[in-house]
């Protein structure tokens, strides 16, 4: 299946890159006979992501919104700022991390990963660890949605569909790539 793209110097510049082997699977590679590692691109990647925020989503819903109604307060502005808008954010948030970050280092996949059939591999191959998790899951997707001025983290994951490797910047800071499986 070939690629087709708009620009013949793309494909130029495509067939000059070597395609790149991540060791941990370049012998279930070879097996298929396949000659490369495919990259996830940018639509299936945000499908998977999608995906997971739902569940995330679902999950937080369920988590605050069973012991919300008791601790809630309407006694001064603070109480009730704190009980539903800055104790809630602050689950989601420790909820988020939790997820991608245990999900990744437990199955090197989340759920919305394992539907669109993507995994996420270390550059050189080795095994997902907990400080490349950090980088990835922490210190990179907090820099891609902090709130920057005119909206910068929505323009910081088109980053994923133009490098070559189809990296976000939470790959590019932990140094991993997301590739099909199959």
């Amino acid at each position: 299946m070939e690629r087709r793209f708009p620009s013949a110097g793309f494909k130029r510049y495509l067939r000059k890159q070597p395609p790149v082997m991540v060791p941990a699977t370049r012998e279930a590679a070879q097996e298929k006979g396949a000659s490369a590692i495919r990259y996830a691109g940018f639509w299936m990647r945000l499908w998977a992501f999608l995906f997971d925020l739902l569940i995330v989503s679902a999950i937080n819903a369920a988590l605050v919104h069973s012991w919300l109604p008791f601790v809630q307060t309407n006694d001064h502005f603070f109480g009730f700022a704190v009980t539903t808008v800055i104790a809630p954010a602050i689950l989601y948030a420790l909820l988020f991390f939790a997820y991608f970050a245990g999900m990744t280092k437990a199955f090197s996949q989340t759920l919305g990963k394992m539907v669109f059939g993507l995994k996420v591999v270390a550059a050189d191959g080795s095994p997902l660890t907990w400080r490349t998790l950090f980088f990835r899951e922490g210190v990179g997707r907090f820099i891609q949605q902090a709130p920057l001025p005119l909206r910068f983290p929505l323009l910081a994951y088109i980053v994923v569909a133009c490098t070559p490797k189809k990296q976000g910047i939470h790959d590019l800071f932990a140094e991993t790539y997301v590739i099909h499986c199959e």
